[in-house]
């Protein structure tokens, strides 16, 4: 699991490497929370372009970033997902609550 951030305006993208499964949870949530925490970013941007796989725990794990962001009065969005990685947002239907976009910049722009 790599994972890496840079900020972007008031967006900081997240860029993932590996699975987003139980065992790694606890990794990105270490590494996430700061960011979420943090009053000079208006959002993240969960970049998936190098994610594999994503499990159950995965999938809660997203849904917990984006509810605490969003309680937050903040934003969050994926970005350059697999078609793999779709396909599980799609049958979940989590693909109608979350922003999913085809890059960071067209996230940043349905944030705008």
């Amino acid at each position: 699991m790599i994972l890496t951030s840079k900020e972007t305006g008031n967006f900081t993208i997240v860029n993932i490497e590996g699975n987003i499964i139980l065992e790694e949870t606890e990794t990105i949530k270490t590494f996430i929370e700061p960011l979420i925490e943090s009053p000079d970013i208006n959002g993240i941007i969960i970049n998936g372009s190098k994610v594999d796989y994503i499990d159950s725990s995965g999938l809660g794990l997203i849904v917990s970033m984006y509810k605490t962001l969003t309680k937050s009065d903040k934003k969050f969005a994926l970005s350059e997902v697999s078609d793999k990685t779709m396909e599980i947002f799609i049958l979940t239907r989590l693909n109608e609550i979350l922003i999913i976009s085809d890059s960071n910049e067209a996230a940043i722009e349905r944030f705008n």
